[in-house]
């Protein structure tokens, strides 16, 4: 059925065959200028999916924007979550929104973050990014519209890499099990993954046989033939008795000649930005979009800029002030490098993978944690190299077996998935057993920005903490990193190292005194050329007293900001501070804690992470301390118990408060307090 008036039961528009695949088109222009203004996203998913998203939601489902909660509404859950843009798209064209807003597309705060957040849209049934869980969700809304005997049928847009999960065919035999005829499943079948072909990363094929195999009536088309698409739709509505699924065979990247089935444009940008051979100039002449002239160009662009704009007024309005700008390579002085703290862990495993008791995991993200270190340069090695696509719980316990045997296996993925889809496993198999499995908890805390919440770690230290047997390294910079995956390499017994996406500070050196398991202790020495040059890093078991005045305890990320608050306190307001790198949470330096707790009585956690979960380890460690007497004002500066937003990294870092001017700001207050109780 059209879009209809759910008061009236009126057709508010329909389309033909003929204006669906225009509408597709512009679809398809939108998307790329959304995803260019973004800087970011995946293109190449989106391109493939918007025929079918055209159909679906211009002419299939039965639905009302004015009416987002209208309860006799079909329901379509995209389990595939990175394809939001296609979404979003989909929504404003039928009038969920004005469709040009998508042009704000993984800005901060507009709503089209870069996975779907269904408080921030109109029209969203889930939050999604967590590949694998759509398809359980739409089952259970299936059985509901049974239980309450309603009209609706639930669809659910799967990716076909996503079929790597096991739990998806956990959802396809329940659907299977209670004969979901009113449940109707569409694989966007593009052949394509971020590691590469599918049959290559993991085979699915034969694919039909699979979904039959498990209960499901399969439908196959070209799921770019508008035609086909309405007829397999119109088929699934007569096919009774078991849930149905449409294996859409696609071309990822549909539509623009530079990225069709091209690996590359999983998840980037047109690389050329407006114009060049690869740009989106060139983009929207292939997809030859009708009204979609360069001066709409202009004006959407435009739009996305004064919005972004607008955002970073009030970020700047919303940042502690203080008597000139300290933040990062503003001044002429305090100069500091950045890197991705990935690259040390690449640096690390390439150099371990001389040994042939290593072996390494992919989890279909293998380049961007920089796993692919391990054998690029040393093809020799892949035979030590296992991909196992996008099937966390699956790796982790593969790891097991050959921990078992004697290796020490990597694993890793984007932290939010590899130490918690997995936790179960994490805690069962490889701690318990404790087996010597390694984790690369990658791209953890705020560090993928704009792919938003579901992407961003911030529960992770607390998640491994407490599992005995467990170590655990939050390095401060992409230096320390590689020491500390060499540190956890040479350990026996579960160990993770958590690293980072973005560039982050360099504040180290190779001759920056490094000790598993002893803190580091860094003092500000002075405003230099350098912003490295400024400190000095001493093992907290080799530190004398300076009576600071107070000490900020902080790892990964936060020890560089704990640094530049350091910097502002001395410089603003005569304050010195210890900083103590914790970079071994577990176990941790519980000797270095205890003393700055003695010496200083004024402490302040630091942590990309749900507040409290580093710092409560800490405030453990002072509490179960029996001899300590010594009066003590205690402070944490993390994220306060809030999921992650879609923007740039740098962006949350300040609206989270987690800069070094927040830092400084809670350690004035707090140094304030100290002197009027003394007084």
């Amino acid at each position: 059925m059209p879009i209809i008036d759910s008061k009236t039961g009126q057709i508010k528009r329909d389309y033909t065959v003929e204006e669906l695949i225009e509408k597709a088109k512009e679809m398809r222009a939108y998307n790329m200028v959304a995803i260019t203004a973004a800087g970011s996203g995946h293109t190449g998913g989106t391109l493939s999916i918007m025929d079918i998203t055209a159909a679906l939601y211009l002419k299939e489902i039965n639905h009302d924007p004015a009416n987002p909660d209208w309860e006799e509404r079909d329901r379509v859950f995209w389990s595939v979550g990175h394809k939001a843009p296609a979404l979003y798209v989909a929504l404003g064209e039928t009038g969920y929104f004005s469709v040009d807003e998508v042009v704000k597309l993984r800005k901060l705060w507009s709503g089209f973050e870069g996975h779907p957040n269904r408080f921030k849209l109109p029209g969203l049934e889930l939050s999604c990014g967590s590949l694998g869980q759509g398809l359980g969700v739409a089952v259970g809304c299936a059985l509901n519209a049974r239980l309450e005997k309603k009209d609706y049928r639930t669809f659910c847009i799967l990716g076909d890499g996503e079929l790597n999960e096991g739990s998806i065919w956990e959802s396809a035999m329940s659907a299977a099990h209670y004969k979901l005829d009113n449940l109707i499943a569409i694989v966007d079948r593009n052949n394509l993954q971020i590691d590469g072909p599918t049959e290559e990363v993991m085979q699915l094929e034969s694919l039909l046989s699979k979904w039959q195999s498990f209960g499901w009536y399969t439908i196959e088309i070209d799921g770019h033939d508008m035609i086909e698409i309405l007829k397999s739709f119109e088929k699934s509505k007569i096919l009774k008795g078991k849930p149905t699924v449409i294996i859409a065979h696609t071309v990822k990247g549909k539509g623009v000649s530079y990225t069709e089935d091209v690996v590359g444009y999983h998840g980037v940008c047109p690389k050329d930005g407006r114009k060049g051979a690869e740009s989106l100039e060139k983009a929207l002449q292939d997809i030859k979009a009708k009204n979609f002239d360069e001066e709409k160009v202009d004006t959407l662009l435009q739009e996305a800029s004064t919005y972004q704009e607008e955002v970073n007024r009030k970020i700047d309005k919303a940042m502690p002030k203080f008597s000139r700008d300290y933040w990062w390579n503003k001044a002429e002085t305090m100069k500091v490098k950045m890197l991705p703290t990935r690259s040390g862990f690449g640096d690390a495993i390439e150099k371990l993978g001389e040994s042939k008791s290593v072996v390494a995991f992919g989890a279909d993200i293998t380049n961007s944690i920089c796993m692919n270190q391990f054998y690029e340069n040393h093809p020799e090695r892949k035979e030590r190299f296992f991909q196992m696509g996008i099937a966390e719980q699956n790796m982790t316990s593969v790891a097991s077996g050959f921990a078992k045997e004697g290796k020490i296996p990597f694993i890793g993925s984007y932290g939010v998935f590899i130490t918690g889809r997995n936790w179960d496993q994490i805690r069962t198999t490889v701690c318990y057993n404790n087996y010597n499995v390694k984790i690369a908890d990658a791209h953890a805390g705020i560090s993928v920005g704009a792919d938003g919440a579901t992407h961003q770690a911030l529960e992770d230290i607390s998640n491994l903490y407490y599992l005995p047997n467990m170590h655990i390294t939050v390095p401060a910079d992409s230096i320390e990193t590689e020491k500390a995956t060499h540190a956890i390499a040479s350990i026996i017994g579960p160990a993770v190292v958590r690293y980072a996406r973005e560039a982050t500070p360099i504040i180290t050196t190779q001759d920056t005194p490094y000790q598993f398991g002893i803190a580091n202790i860094i003092r500000y020495r002075g405003e230099k050329d350098n912003f490295i040059s400024a400190f000095e890093t001493k093992l907290s078991s080799n530190y004398i007293s300076e009576k600071e005045d107070l000490t900020l305890i902080a790892c990964g990320p936060m020890v560089a900001e704990a640094m530049r608050a350091a910097y502002i306190l001395k410089e603003e307001y005569n304050i010195n501070t210890r900083i103590l790198n914790i970079h071994t949470v577990k176990p941790i330096d519980k000797k270095a804690i205890i003393k700055a707790v003695e010496e200083t009585n004024m402490i302040i956690t630091c942590e990309e992470h749900q507040v409290g979960g580093f710092g409560n380890i800490v405030a453990g460690v002072v509490t179960q301390n029996k001899k300590y007497s010594t009066p003590l004002l205690l402070d944490m500066v993390g994220v306060e118990d809030r999921f992650g937003e879609s923007g740039a990294p740098w962006e949350l870092t300040k609206v989270f408060g987690l800069t070094g001017e927040h830092i400084a700001e809670r350690a004035k207050e707090l140094y304030e307090k100290k002197n009027s109780e003394i007084n």
